[in-house]
């Protein structure tokens, strides 16, 4: 049904049906009342749409077209692709202004991105310091000139074509501009575009095939420049004058408070000519400077997409929709501290981690997401498992691993859609569910409903990835490669991992996550470890057993992710004999005679086979993963950002560590931000836990698929091919290009940030044994 401009629903021959309920809590709990009122018919070329408000008593002025017929009507594929959240009050301090798509909206009318304004961005010789050391680290020079803007130039721009769409075919809440990822919003009334470009999912993980040129939702978009994307914001341009309803007519400082949540006493008009300039907003309110803020988006380059700080602009632009929710700010990224380009996405395997995200901010195994959403919309396991369209396949119904995935992954992209959306509806959930805030059952439900999550998750799910079309391959090559993979020693490592869920033995304690702990909890934590490819890019388990096959699982070698075992034999039964690691565990190399580099795949699984019929399922399709978490302060000093080669021959992974940070370093003593941690010393028996200071963060590793589509590599992007990666650091490009056209971008790896050190497994391979490892890696 359309709406009227107080966000009351409009009657149709009488009735009125309200969809499943959104709610924000009694924040704005303005009541809304139906009213009767004519219907305008619908256009020639679109069939009537009921879009009705959420429980407009609990959610004024908020609409989830999801929810329409028309929304629920189309194919997984459709609302997936189509996922631009809801639409809310354009001035949400004034109710029953005229709703909008608060995605397109933020970037096109706030945020002002030149979808089709012609682009003009000249800077000469803009000092930056990426590291906050208190020195220049580079000078930027660069002059745009784009006739027509983002849309008439979307080579510069890496943009994938829409895989499913030409450019004007609507949908039910959007139309295609013709590029995956960007939908132009369709007016609820009318049914027609607005030219209000919102951001969906597929922006940043659409790709396009290298072996056939092909865009496929799930690879990684490598070629998008989105800080260039965000450069072309007319809130960069410091002579920019604020106009938010884009009218023509400058706000003044009185609209611009009031939209924005400012305090009155604020002056922004700081010139006192009755307009306000970006270059004013953003002295008045101390945010970083408008051009070294455009310079450093523009020192981002193909690929990086993690643009924190001023990632989606964030708290920065006036006028926010998420800051209706009084707590947006807890849950956006602040302007203050380092600014650094990070990750280049990775194809999303996602079924198949159990941490999502490179940096290990959404862990899987706990807590009890399922439960918790039972709970809190009061329902059965079964029934919250059918409302959030979570199947499973035949003999995993109930695996809790699957179930917290799938749950994870939902509320990553509810909560990645709240913020590129501006839509605090998206950013509550999170909340919501993450906390242990009172929440109605209804407001839990509706949040959840109000966007297409489930149909994202399905669609992700559906895509075999291990299916991307593969160049001509040596098979030969390729088996041998295999062989490497799983066999060859590649070098050592630190024996240190960071546990974000706290293992189970830990769990009615007080250690709180993150965790410091052994990878081998035979060995201490200062040891040196021998690893092959296999160690940190295997599999991971599932909570449902299974047979193990006469064959073996895809990760064959039980010791490639087991170190450490119960003593066996009569005398540890009778407690006579124990083993001399933490809690009484032996090494399983000493208890049954095993060479940690040298013992086979074949010889391993024989011995365990006398005990051991059953292993956790391998989660599939397998992704090469295990989701092994490593600190990048391997030495413990304290120290990583500037630190990396200590570290690296501290058995430390050693690639750059700096990270965005929402601190300051220019006011830290020695610039190193620290953060306390919990270490342990045993993994399955507790034994004393201590709180010790390292210097942060922590990097995941990566998931092994499709891999030519997802250079260049490592978590910053730093190493251009395969072939370099798997050349000793100091080998490797100093400087590569990328990009196209004006978009053509020189990779400087002597960067802070940028730095292409570290990760130096297999280097130290023959020539041959190299060329047959690429080969294997080609193929997944």
């Amino acid at each position: 049904m359309p709406f009227d401009r107080a966000g009351s629903c409009a009657h149709a021959q009488g009735q009125i049906t309200l969809i499943a309920p959104v709610a924000l809590c009694v924040m704005l709990a303005l009541g809304a009342s139906c009213t009767r009122k004519p219907v305008a018919p619908p256009p020639p070329d679109r069939p009537a749409r009921k879009l009705e408000p959420l429980r407009p008593e609990l959610m004024p002025g908020v609409v989830a077209p999801y929810l329409s017929p028309a929304g629920q009507s189309a194919s997984l594929r459709e609302q997936a692709i189509e996922s631009i959240g809801t639409y809310e009050w354009e001035d949400w301090t004034t109710p029953g202004s005229r709703l909008v798509n608060t995605n397109g909206h933020y970037w096109s009318r706030l945020a002002d991105l030149a979808w089709t304004r012609d682009i003009e961005i000249h800077l000469d010789n803009v000092p930056i310091d990426l590291d906050q050391d208190g020195s220049v680290d580079t000078h930027v020079t660069r002059h745009i000139s784009l006739k027509g803007g983002i849309f008439a130039n979307p080579e510069v721009f890496g943009l994938a074509a829409d895989p499913d769409q030409p450019a004007g075919t609507r949908g039910y809440t959007s139309a295609s501009t013709g590029f995956s990822g960007l939908r132009d919003a369709l007016d609820l009334e009318t049914g027609k575009p607005t030219g209000d470009i919102g951001m969906t999912c597929w922006l940043c993980h659409s790709g396009r095939n290298p072996v056939d040129g092909q865009t496929i939702l799930g690879l990684p978009s490598a070629r998008l420049d989105y800080g260039m994307l965000l450069a072309t914001s007319s809130f960069l341009d410091p002579k920019h004058v604020i106009d938010l309803d884009q009218d023509g007519r400058p706000d003044s400082e009185d609209e611009i408070r009031r939209r924005s949540r400012l305090p009155d006493s604020l002056v922004l008009d700081l010139n006192h000519d009755g307009r306000v300039t970006v270059a004013e907003y953003r002295k008045a309110l101390k945010l970083p400077d408008a051009r070294q803020t455009l310079a450093t988006l523009l020192l981002a380059g193909p690929g990086r997409a993690d643009l924190t700080n001023e990632f989606g602009l964030d708290m920065s632009v006036p006028a926010l929709h998420s800051r209706r929710y009084s707590d947006a700010g807890t849950m956006r990224t602040g302007s203050e501290g380092v600014f650094n380009p990070k990750s280049v996405p990775v194809a999303l395997g996602v079924r198949s981690l159990s941490v999502i995200n490179w940096a290990a901010t959404y862990p899987t195994r706990a807590p009890d997401m399922l439960g918790r959403y039972a709970e809190r919309t009061q329902e059965s396991r079964a029934q919250a498992m059918a409302e959030l369209g979570i199947d499973l396949p035949a003999g995993f119904e109930n695996d809790f691993d699957l179930v917290n995935r799938a749950m994870v992954l939902d509320g990553r992209s509810m909560g990645a859609i709240g913020l590129q959306a501006d839509s605090f509806v998206g950013i509550m959930l999170v909340r919501v569910l993450r906390h242990d805030a009172p929440a109605p059952p209804d407001l839990v439900r509706g949040l959840r409903q109000a966007y297409e999550a489930t149909a994202i998750r399905k669609l992700l799910y559906d895509t075999p990835l291990d299916s991307v079309k593969k160049p001509a391959l040596d098979a030969a090559a390729l088996a041998r490669g295999r062989r490497l993979f799983f066999d060859a020693p590649a070098g050592t490592i630190i024996n240190q991992q960071i546990l974000v869920d706290v293992p189970r033995v830990y769990r009615d304690s007080q250690v709180e996550p993150p965790v410091l702990a052994p990878i081998d909890e035979t060995q201490p934590l200062s040891a040196r470890i021998p690893v092959r490819c296999v160690t940190c890019h295997s599999a991971s388990t599932l909570s449902t057993k299974r047979p193990i096959p006469a064959q073996g699982l895809a990760i064959p070698r039980c010791t490639d992710c087991h170190f450490s075992h119960q003593p066996t034999g009569v005398l540890a039964k009778l407690g006579l004999r124990k083993g001399q690691g933490p809690g009484g565990f032996t090494s399983i190399f000493e208890e049954f005679g095993l060479s940690r580099t040298e013992a086979t795949a074949e010889s391993v699984r024989a011995r365990c086979a006398h005990c051991h019929d059953q292993h956790p399922a391998l989660a599939e399709p397998v992704t090469y993963t295990s989701c092994l978490i490593l600190p990048f302060d391997a030495d413990g000093d304290g120290r990583a950002q500037n630190d990396e080669r200590d570290d690296l021959q501290a058995g430390g992974i050693g690639t750059d560590s700096l990270f965005g940070y929402e601190v300051d370093r220019r006011k830290l003593t020695d610039k190193n931000v620290r953060m306390p941690i919990t270490r342990i010393t045993a993994l399955h028996r507790r034994e004393p836990a201590q709180t010790v200071s390292i210097a942060g963060p922590w990097v995941r590793t990566p998931p092994l698929v499709a891999l030519l589509a997802s250079a260049p590599y490592l978590h910053n992007g730093s190493v251009p091919t395969l072939e370099a990666l798997l050349q000793p650091s100091e080998q490797r490009p100093q400087t590569f290009v990328l990009g196209q056209g004006q978009g053509t971008f020189t990779f400087d790896t002597r960067l802070p940030g940028n730095r292409n050190l570290g990760h130096e497994f297999g280097t130290q391979w023959s020539a041959q044994d190299k060329r047959y490892l690429l080969e294997f890696l080609k193929s997944l």
